[in-house]
């Protein structure tokens, strides 16, 4: 059995090789709505939390709550920054390799935006606490350190609006 960070590494590489073959104009614009959605759900939370968690009682922990709060949004506008409608970010063209190796490197921030979003909720909900065996607790060092500096935990919600703020701006004034 391989230790769960390896399904997460692996998926935020996959973003990375889809940042390749769409470029780093494309990659932008998703990293642009990422940053701002992030922002919107981390700046909720703050106070919906109490609500929410007095909603649901003791059925669920306020950390399986929280984990299922920023997971859902984050996949629905995933899927639609990368199938919608697209906002390009206006770069000049890099040529083959440029557009390869650039949109690898916006690919692979846009997978820890995602990827590492959802990892980082869904870890500290103790992956829902499952009996299942495959994902056993304790988990590895390597493991409990690459959680500390996932977005969620890591990146304070006014640089995530501060820079997704410059990227729509820089969007729209071209």
């Amino acid at each position: 059995m391989i230790p769960v960070e390896y399904f997460w590494l692996v998926l935020i590489l996959f973003f990375g090789i889809i940042g390749a073959t769409r470029g780093l104009n494309k990659e932008l614009g998703v990293t642009t709505i990422m940053l701002l959605t992030l922002f919107v759900l981390k700046f909720a939370w703050s106070y919906l939390e109490a609500p929410i968690t007095g909603l649901v009682g003791s059925r669920f922990s306020a950390a399986s709550v929280e984990a299922l709060y920023y997971t859902i949004p984050i996949i629905f506008v995933a899927i639609i920054s990368y199938e919608g409608f697209t906002l390009v970010f206006p770069v000049k063209d890099q040529g083959k390799l440029g557009k390869g190796l650039l949109g690898f490197m916006g690919g692979l921030f846009n997978g820890y935006l995602i990827v590492g979003s959802i990892w980082d909720v869904i870890a500290h909900a103790a992956y829902f606490q499952p009996t299942l065996s495959i994902v056993n607790p304790p988990f590895s060092s390597f493991h409990q350190t690459i959680i500390q500096y996932l977005p969620i935990t890591f990146i304070n919600m006014y640089l995530l609006l501060l820079f997704g703020m410059l990227l729509l701006l820089a969007i729209i004034l071209k």
